[in-house]
């Protein structure tokens, strides 16, 4: 029979037992494997090994390198033929990056080779003697690094002054939000890091915002949520119609195509009213293969896990030679492709590979022209890859003709926009570039020569991002100004 051994723990006066014996116990079991692991540790630190038995586990150690290296790489480029252990060696690989975002996650905020911009100086500057007086007004969308938190800022370009801050807090906006897409980075839903990506002014002083997929809100004068659609996410750009509807980027969940595993980004365009309602939706590579254009999505031995990356949508306002109102430009940047797109026959018009390259930011310039952000990068394979730099094409319609009249400026100021990237024409001939990923502003003058650069450098000395700015005409910014001040916001 085996033996029982009977411990008999001391009660207190209420019957109940004592901590002090609890606390004793524990420290000895502790110190007991404490003990037991340093003796452990001890041997296996201090054996004696041959010389032979090093050599051969240190070879041993290389064919699971290369094995492991394998599966990263298998399930970093869409591949199958490992299933779960391909995604869970990325998951291990992508380690120090979690890390980093968990010690450390306003870091993906920052502009980490900012270095060749340490002579730029804080906020606006002028090269020209006197800062240029401009008929409009700016809405700064950017990460302020200083109080940590990414805010709107409507500013006079006829005195470069701040009239009103929208810094909505995230928690709050979020509130209630569905968490059930695949794509969304959840992380950075909070008020430290989420960010108010191309924000639309409404006339009311309402704004129309989102983060890169997340939901899209609407948000009152003072920043507070009005209504918000979570029923998909939304990314990149947010343009009005000619009707007084929106348009966004969207993402199909589930997939409209068949065959597709689940990481596969099935772009999205939609079109909202002003109440969040969706009005039309179309897959962006759904269109594609009903037009017989799979070759530019679907090459076998070369899977694309986001083919097409749409980051703008662009309506026509009025009917032109070329194309008619309630047509759009998408612009496609993972395929350097601008398309023009007709919902009302849902009908490809015009289609147009290069000599852009991975190009943001189609704008209509009048009835027979548009502007592309020719952001110009590459990947060989070691990340962005820059032959010159990056620019603003000029597209005639009428003769095929390619201009690139900001070139000088481009090249000056070393413009490298990896992604993202903004053109704008202002008023008086001058003109707003953002340059995003180095958190640059530049305004163009009428010469095509630098007139004025904004840097959002913060109180650290560090450089933030930007989120796609927008210049608005004098009318609409004097009108939410007034409304500003009235509302009496509070922080």
């Amino acid at each position: 029979m085996a033996n029982i051994a009977l411990i008999f723990i001391p009660a207190n006066a209420n019957g109940k037992v004592g901590l002090d014996f609890f606390e004793f116990a524990v420290n000895e079991v502790a110190q007991l494997g404490i003990c037991f692991w340093g003796k452990f540790m001890s041997r296996i630190m201090f054996a004696k090994m041959e010389v032979w038995m090093v050599l051969l586990l240190s070879l041993a150690v290389i064919p699971v390198m290369i094995l492991f290296g394998f599966l990263v790489l298998d399930g970093s480029t869409g591949g199958e033929r490992f299933g779960k252990a391909s995604l869970s060696a990325v998951g291990i690989a992508k380690i120090p990056d979690t890390l980093r975002d968990v010690i450390s996650p306003r870091d993906r905020l920052q502009i980490w080779n900012s270095k060749r911009y340490d002579a730029k100086p804080t906020g606006w500057h002028t090269a020209l003697a006197k800062m240029p007086q401009i008929d409009g007004y700016l809405l700064a969308s950017r990460y302020d690094g200083s109080v940590k938190r990414h805010k709107l800022e409507l500013i006079s370009m006829q005195d470069w002054s701040v009239k009103h801050t929208w810094m909505p807090h995230a928690e709050h906006i979020l509130e209630g939000a569905s968490t059930a897409s695949a794509f969304a980075d959840y992380t950075a839903w909070n008020a430290s890091l989420f960010r108010e990506i191309s924000p639309l002014l409404l006339a009311n002083g309402d704004i129309i915002a989102k983060d890169h997929n997340a939901p899209l809100f609407r948000l009152d004068i003072c920043g507070q949520r009005k209504w918000m659609n979570d029923g998909r996410i939304f990314h990149h750009s947010t343009e009005m119609d000619g009707d007084g509807h929106i348009w966004v980027p969207s993402v199909v969940e589930p997939h409209s195509v068949k065959a597709l595993p689940p990481d596969f980004f099935e772009d999205q365009i939609v079109q909202l009213d002003l109440n969040g309602k969706i009005l039309f939706a179309r897959s962006v590579p759904k269109l594609m293969l009903d037009n017989q254009l799979e070759f530019l999505l679907f090459t076998n031995g070369m899977y694309n896990r986001d083919p097409t990356h749409l980051n703008d949508i662009e309506p026509v306002l009025d009917d032109g030679p070329f194309w008619k109102r309630g047509d759009v430009f998408l612009s496609l940047r993972n395929i350097s492709t601008i398309l023009l797109y007709r919902p009302s026959s849902d009908k490809i018009i015009w289609m147009k590979q290069g000599p852009w390259v991975a190009q943001h930011d189609v704008d209509i310039l009048d009835d027979h022209r548009i502007s592309v952000y020719d952001n110009h990068a590459q990947d060989r394979g070691y990340g962005p890859y820059f032959e010159g730099n990056s620019n603003i094409l000029v597209y005639d319609f009428s003769n095929g003709a390619v201009s690139r009249p900001y070139s000088d400026l481009m090249k000056s100021e070393n413009i490298r926009t990896s992604a993202a990237g903004l053109f704008t024409p202002l008023s008086n001939g001058y003109a707003l570039i953002e340059d995003v990923q180095d958190a640059r502003l530049l305004i163009a003058g009428p010469d095509n020569s630098l007139a004025a650069e904004f840097t959002n450098r913060a109180a650290d000395g560090n450089i933030y991002l930007l989120g796609w700015s927008r210049f608005l005409d004098k009318a609409l910014g004097d009108r939410v100004v007034r409304l500003a001040k009235a509302a009496h916001c509070t922080a």
